[in-house]
């Protein structure tokens, strides 16, 4: 049974956001592009579990995607949480592809398509870690007796896996997707008493998910980039291209000619994402590139944007309004 679903990716929001809102001559637009890609990757690998798990008892497994936690140390994140009365699994995809060589020292290598090699962490260290963190937080929790295991799973069906040579063995928890129900029924049968009551379990999942945080960064910050650098206007649903003008009620593209009466929505997304949760009169029509107070309050009023405060201070809270998970992303639009 999924308890906790895989849902949305924030930082993927955040990224595509950011990508659109930089101009093509900015210097970290690369970067930025270069990182989007790459976390787009890591979700698309990480959806390739969810096939092999639905084979799985939902009456006897629950299961938990991209759960975040925090200690006493911070957050620890894992990929994937799979409870049961006999033992708890904890998943970390790699979204791997190419040839992977486990060498000595714990070094791991990977082989490209064009013969290039990339050096990456051994995930080994990172998921003991997270077991070690996990079973800390359940000992707080006065959950002390059930076992907390791992695997790395290769998520890329076509990835080879091997050592360097045959002293330097690969890792027994490291598989392949096609792999990952067939280790679990070697794993029930070797956790075969029940540590948790079917109560327990269920409350030990809903504990979970109340102690879930999310993990919004702040993108400007991090890449160290000014809210001035930022694109401002009404990107075309269309053509994708910016600004949009305003007339009549609606907006307009001068590139392709379509017309929308929403277009500005998703420029009220990309604030939340990138700049924060508040927007005033005055940063509305900023980010919109209109001129009129009276156009920008009846467009905050009209997306039912709670308020508070009176006159020049009054700011528009956009989070209660637009939902996280009905954020669209454009992973399947071409990026510019």
């Amino acid at each position: 049974m999924i308890i906790k679903k895989r849902g949305y990716s924030e930082k993927l929001a955040q990224l595509e956001a950011m990508e659109r809102r930089l101009p093509h001559s900015h210097t970290l637009k690369q970067r930025v592009l270069t990182d989007y890609k790459s976390e787009l990757r890591g979700i698309k690998g990480e959806r390739e579990v969810d096939f092999p798990l639905e084979f799985l008892d939902p009456d006897k497994f629950l299961i938990l995607h991209n759960v975040r936690l925090p200690d006493y140390q911070g957050y620890f994140q894992m990929d994937t949480l799979i409870l049961s009365r006999e033992f708890i699994l904890i998943l970390e995809v790699k979204n791997w592809y190419g040839t992977i060589i486990f060498g000595e020292n714990g070094q791991v290598t990977r082989i490209g398509d064009n013969g290039r090699e990339e050096g990456f962490k051994n995930p080994i260290p990172q998921t003991l870690l997270q077991q070690r963190r996990l079973q800390n937080w359940l000992r707080t929790r006065n959950v002390t007796s059930i076992p907390v295991t791992y695997l790395v799973v290769i998520s890329h069906p076509s990835t080879i896996i091997k050592s360097s040579s045959s002293i330097n063995q690969i890792p027994l928890e490291v598989i392949h997707n096609s792999d990952l129900t067939i280790k679990i029924d070697e794993l029930d049968n070797l956790y075969s008493s029940p540590q948790l009551t079917k109560q327990q379990l269920h409350h030990l999942s809903r504990q979970i998910v109340e102690n879930h945080q999310s993990n919004k960064q702040n993108l400007l910050d991090y890449y160290y980039i000014k809210k001035s650098d930022l694109v401002t206007g009404v990107f075309c649903p269309s053509c994708h291209t910016a600004p949009m003008v305003r007339s009549r009620q609606k907006w307009g593209c001068r590139q392709c000619g379509h017309y929308s009466d929403k277009a500005h929505l998703p420029a009220f997304k990309d604030y939340l994402l990138l700049i924060g949760n508040e927007i005033s009169n005055k940063d509305a029509r900023h980010l919109l590139q209109i001129t009129s107070p009276h156009v920008a309050k009846r467009l905050l009023q009209n997306a039912k944007l709670p308020a508070k405060g009176k006159t020049s201070a009054r700011v528009y809270d956009l989070s209660p309004a637009i939902k996280w998970n009905e954020l669209q992303l454009r992973t399947s639009c071409p990026i510019r």
